[in-house]
């Protein structure tokens, strides 16, 4: 019975603490605005980490294939991992970019920023 009650504590607490504003924490780095539009997935493509003062978030940078002025801001749902936080890490990941919620607007055009759930990233 005290293991009963034990892992029930354990798992309110791990239910909780995963909680954060505006995200819904799950899967292996996160999802958040499960609502809002899919509009991209990619697979093993290159980007760089940065941290965005504009959203207070880390990013992964990446220029859209095929032009020379765009940039695809993906805005990283739940947690990036520690050792990635690093701006400048060239990362390679996969994940899907959703539409983002109010963009900065501030920066050159071309930028364009998303909500990205990330499904692997890995240092490069």
């Amino acid at each position: 019975m005290k293991n009963i009650t034990a892992y029930c504590l354990l798992g309110t607490l791990l239910l909780a603490a995963g909680c954060k504003k505006d995200q819904d924490a799950q899967g292996p780095y996160g999802t958040c605005a499960p609502q809002s539009q899919t509009v991209k997935t990619v697979a093993d493509v290159v980007g760089t980490v940065r941290f965005d003062a504009a959203v207070q978030q880390y990013l992964i940078y990446r220029a859209v294939p095929g032009t020379y002025d765009s940039v695809d801001l993906g805005v990283v749902c739940g947690a990036l991992p520690a050792a990635l936080q690093v701006a400048g890490t060239q990362v390679l990941f996969s994940g899907t970019y959703r539409a983002y919620s109010n963009p900065p607007r501030m920066g050159p055009v071309g930028q364009d920023y998303y909500y990205l759930e990330l499904t692997k990233v890995v240092a490069r």
